[in-house]
């Protein structure tokens, strides 16, 4: 196909131009108009925007009647019956959920997850939600899985070359900030919840010291491709931190419900604690390494007799190697999440999950990069700016996709844990509140200190405290994790607690998120150097 560069007129002197591309015989032609910015015109008028985005919107509605009608006839007609059905309820929650995360994303232009959670508690208030019976265990199996793949996006973003370029600021900016507000916000639980332990106020401060990269990395994203944020490299060090900060968070906090939950002396518990991390770390590291040469790549010798300049073939046999790779370290890490809990090893899965994606994501770039220097001329360029077509982040992106489908349940059935009730107790909201705006102050003081003397301007630190506050993710997941947990092993006190616990994390989401998210996109531009 003939680029629009190559034609004759220029953009001034035609602004609309006509493009032909030839098939294999030169019988049928193609003729699309482009203008000089190189956008496609719409040629038929089923094309254009009104028309277009009618019948997006008649597609998402066929598709949802159609997935309603398949499940109302092929299930029996109590768990779809609609209010009080499980199936008919998540089916909602999950429809509902999308729909208000789309609109406030684009009306409000707030995150979606805002629009996701406030879904979930609307149909739990409005008696909508009612899940009861083995819908209930698909809800947990859903928050496994939302972590397992949370936990591998994490690991596959960490750059091991970044890290070892800003070890010393990483690590500071992942540890302290984070230690420091867990250990905050569980001195003051401790201190001004009624009836939370010490265990309840650690597993509470471990929740909250998560930011959340789902919001932080699309928006250095955005202000990375204006330019700013590059001359000192405050782009790549929070995205490195965020990532590791999560993964601290993580693990604490299954530990923290070990803890919590195990029977036996502290001793034992501590004892426990330390042999599943080093289970969780070796399995990670055996199963990563694995991954990295099993299955094969697309260029082994297995694949020889194919004609390599068929871009069709090459182009095939990238997305099963890519199929594959996803299907065993996914498969793989959620194995590891369930198995080590049903071994009795439950913090081993999550330590696992993450380093065996780092290990096998490490090795898979690293052998791209060895081919790519050996075959330079059949390779990808290195230096490719657009993810999408670097062959070098496939299996990231099916795991993007994966979290993209799971976001609006994880959301919205952490919705479904707040009830009206509990939020018209103000002195709960009063003290939820008054134990996040402690550990936010501590949080912002360490993280000023974690980051003097690396370089960084005034403004450039007033940035990162902003990047810093959003929290979202980590939290939508694992405070009703805690929940479950105390329902399935624990008292009625520890019920009470995960509930309180859930409420704190549901604050911290609807004010962090959105202030962080503004803040990003407001102050970026007026904090950050532009990269000339």
């Amino acid at each position: 196909m003939r680029d629009s560069a190559e034609l004759t007129d220029s953009p001034d002197e035609q602004p609309l131009q006509f493009q032909l591309r030839e098939d294999g015989d030169d019988s049928d032609v193609l003729q699309r108009r482009i203008d000089h910015s190189g956008d496609v015109a719409a040629m038929a008028w089923c094309d254009a925007r009104l028309p277009a985005t009618a019948a997006n919107i008649a597609a998402a509605t066929v598709g949802v009647g159609l997935a309603w009608s398949l499940l109302y006839v092929n299930v029996s007609s109590e768990l779809m019956t609609v209010p009080g059905g499980s199936l008919s309820s998540i089916f909602m929650l999950y429809v509902t959920g999308t729909v208000a995360g789309k609109l406030i994303y684009e009306i409000v232009g707030l995150p979606p997850r805002f629009g996701m959670l406030l879904a979930g508690i609307a149909l739990q208030n409005a008696g909508l939600y009612t899940v009861t019976g083995w819908c209930s265990q698909l809800v947990s199996f859903i928050r496994e899985v939302s972590l397992a793949v949370t936990l591998i996006n994490g690991g596959l973003e960490l750059d091991a070359y970044q890290l070892r370029r800003l070890s010393g600021v990483v690590a500071r900016l992942t540890l302290l900030p984070c230690l420091a507000e867990a250990a905050t916000v569980a001195v003051v639980a401790y201190l001004i919840l009624p009836d939370f332990s010490w265990q309840w106020s650690l597993v509470l401060g471990f929740t909250l010291s998560a930011v959340s990269p789902a919001i932080l990395v699309p928006s250095l994203f955005q202000l990375k491709r204006m330019g700013y944020g590059e001359v000192k490299g405050v782009n790549t060090l929070l995205i490195a931190a965020s990532s590791l900060d999560n993964i601290v968070s993580i693990c604490a906090f299954r530990i923290a419900l070990v803890v919590l939950f195990l029977t036996g002396s502290l001793t034992s518990k501590i004892t426990q604690g330390l042999i599943d991390v080093s289970i969780g770390t070796v399995a990670g590291v055996i199963w990563g390494f694995f991954l990295i040469f099993v299955p094969p790549s697309p260029w082994a010798v297995i694949y020889k007799n194919q004609e390599t300049e068929n871009t069709n073939k090459s182009q095939r046999l990238d997305r099963l190697i890519t199929a594959k790779r996803s299907f065993l370290l996914g498969g793989g890490g959620f194995l590891a999440m369930t198995g080590s809990r049903w071994c009795g090893y439950p913090v081993a899965g999550p330590l696992a999950c993450i380093i065996s994606a780092f290990v096998a994501g490490t090795g898979w770039r690293w052998r791209l990069k060895m081919q790519a220097r050996n075959n330079p001329a059949s390779s990808v360029e290195e230096n490719c700016d657009d993810e999408d077509l670097c062959r070098g982040k496939p299996v990231e992106k099916v795991f993007e996709y994966a979290w993209t489908g799971l976001q609006p349940s994880v959301f919205a059935f952490m919705g479904t844990d707040i009830k009206f009730e509990l939020l018209k107790k103000l002195d709960m909201v009063f003290v939820g509140l008054l134990v996040l705006t402690f550990g936010i102050a501590v949080r912002m003081i360490v993280t000023t200190c974690s980051v003097l003397g690396s370089g960084f301007s005034r403004k450039e630190i007033i940035f990162v405290n902003i990047s810093w506050l959003p929290k979202a993710t980590i939290q939508a997941i694992l405070a009703p994790f805690a929940l479950n947990m105390a329902r399935q092993f624990g008292t009625p006190e520890d019920i009470e607690c995960g509930t309180r616990l859930v409420t704190i994390a549901v604050l911290s989401i609807l004010l962090t998120a959105p202030i962080g998210a503004i803040g990003i996109k407001l102050f970026g531009p007026r904090l950050l150097p532009r990269a000339k």
